[in-house]
């Protein structure tokens, strides 16, 4: 078996997914919480998902991601997900194909080959819940590549 290095890992996963950009797992609430910032120009996001770190208790509850440009409106990228009330640690979501609603996996891994190609104005990529759960918290990881000479995105 190969033996590779962190930077030839980190070196191909750039060249095939793009910029790896993660956000802190945080608590699921009923406010629109800022998980990404681009800054600087446009960049296209190839890839996204959040996984549950914390168990999320029973009660319905759904999950909405949301673009806000500096200057426009705001974007849904994808509308309120399946209840996700009562999912354990390890579900994973992403985002719909075609516009629509946040998808939610078994245990076990997402569907990045689903996941559209979205071009984002500078601004903030946000998560807003249904409602503020007692407990549970998910991580987001998104995957980008700039359009813009000196575009970034930031994790919060």
């Amino acid at each position: 078996m190969p033996i590779y290095y962190q930077s030839q890992l980190e070196n191909i996963a750039a060249v095939c997914m793009g910029i790896r950009v993660d956000s802190a797992a945080a608590a699921v609430t009923n406010a629109a919480v800022t998980k990404f910032t681009v800054t600087g120009g446009n960049v296209i996001m190839t890839g996204f998902v959040g996984e549950i770190e914390v168990d999320i208790p029973a009660g319905a509850i759904t999950l909405a991601i949301n673009h806000t440009p500096t200057v426009g409106t705001v974007t849904p990228l994808a509308s309120a997900s399946a209840d996700f009330a009562g999912y354990i640690a390890g579900r994973m979501c992403y985002l719909p194909a075609v516009a629509g609603a946040l998808v939610w996996t078994a245990t076990g891994g997402a569907r990045m080959d689903v996941t559209p190609l979205y071009i984002l104005r500078p601004g903030a990529l946000s998560a807003i819940a249904s409602i503020t759960p007692a407990t549970g918290t998910i991580r987001y990881t998104m995957w980008y590549v700039p359009v813009d000479s000196g575009a970034y995105v930031t994790g919060s």
